[in-house]
């Protein structure tokens, strides 16, 4: 795959080994401790994942799979465990009470966040290597031009960008200088959008083509030309009390990255396929935000841990956002 050049255009490089410091030997706890648990009607210890309650796409497969792969390379010394999916949606904020209280829920995936790694403890591998943070926009058609003129960011200040009232995206947009409309419930954003609210919505690279599919996008295109980027890694999260289960999952992915089964799984999964046979990633011009959050330039520079690592100057000459 090619690489990002730090101007934003498709540029040749060469992907490095993964680092020693991600060797897992010293993550492996006791054999003895529990990290899954043997339920009523149960044969086989598990490990409970909710569903998301989103009606703009179907991730249930992907992380699934991918918690399932960890669980497998580590049973040699935990022992045989599964994932168990509930079936039914839940909300946000509903998935994180069952987390936080120990009822319905031992692990979850979510974008990042400080509050999040307040309140849980984060399983610090990305489990989408970037995309969440690869961020294209569903524009209105008529606004195609407009947009094809935008070449840096300071251009893009001219347009108002759609994010739900509660992201973390809508805050690090605002910090840096992008008007923001806001709504309470995601759905809404498309309409607002349509009827002019605001001017481009930015999507996952991950999320946008089923969310075309599967919402009334009348009138509305994937911009063709742009790319805004900062670092948003999705986490496996447990509740903070769950050193064995944390543990565990880090050093099955780990382990899964060093031998090559985690490349393996993500270029082979549909949902990723996607993107890179019909989103033409790497040939838009890309504008680079500083996330205050995400600027370790070991963990940015972590070959494998991302599509591509990120630029060094990601956060030089330019002040450190703060976000309200």
């Amino acid at each position: 795959m090619p690489d990002f050049c730090a101007t934003g255009r498709a540029c040749a490089s060469r992907w490095l080994s993964l680092p020693a410091l991600w060797l897992t030997a010293s993550l492996v706890p006791l054999a003895s401790e529990a990290a899954c648990t043997l339920r009523d009607g149960e044969d086989v210890p598990s490990v409970l994942l909710p569903l998301r309650h989103e009606a703009r796409h179907d991730h249930r497969s992907y992380y699934e799979d991918l918690l399932q792969l960890a669980l497998d390379k580590t049973e040699t010394e935990y022992g045989p465990c599964r994932v168990t999916v509930q079936e039914g949606y839940k909300p946000q904020v509903r998935r994180y009470l069952d987390l936080e209280r120990k009822t319905g829920a031992d692990i979850i995936d979510a974008t990042a966040t400080p509050e999040r790694s307040e309140r849980f403890r984060a399983i610090p591998v990305p489990l989408l290597k970037g995309l969440m943070g690869y961020r294209l926009f569903f524009i209105r058609e008529s606004d195609k031009e407009a947009f094809s003129k935008v070449q840096s960011l300071n251009d893009l200040r001219a347009f108002r960008a759609g994010q739900g009232e509660s992201w973390f995206d809508a805050r690090l947009l605002k910090a840096h200088g992008i008007p923001v409309v806001t709504a309470p419930k995601y759905e809404s954003l498309f309409r607002m959008l349509q009827a002019e609210r605001f001017d481009f919505f930015p999507r996952g690279a991950q999320e946008i083509l089923d969310e075309q599919a599967n919402f009334d996008t009348e009138g509305l295109i994937i911009e063709p030309g742009l790319l805004l980027a900062y670092p948003a890694p999705v986490y496996f999260y447990v509740h903070k009390d769950n050193v064995a289960l944390a543990d565990r999952v880090e050093t099955g992915l780990r382990r899964a990255i060093s031998d090559g089964s985690f490349n393996q799984f993500f270029n082979g999964h549909p949902m990723i396929r996607e993107v890179f046979t019909e989103l033409n990633l790497f040939e838009r011009t890309t504008l680079y935000l500083c996330h205050p959050h995400h600027r370790d330039l070991i963990l940015l520079q972590q070959p494998d841990a991302w599509v591509h690592p990120w630029p060094k100057s990601l956060c030089e000459n330019t002040s450190i956002p703060t976000l309200n």
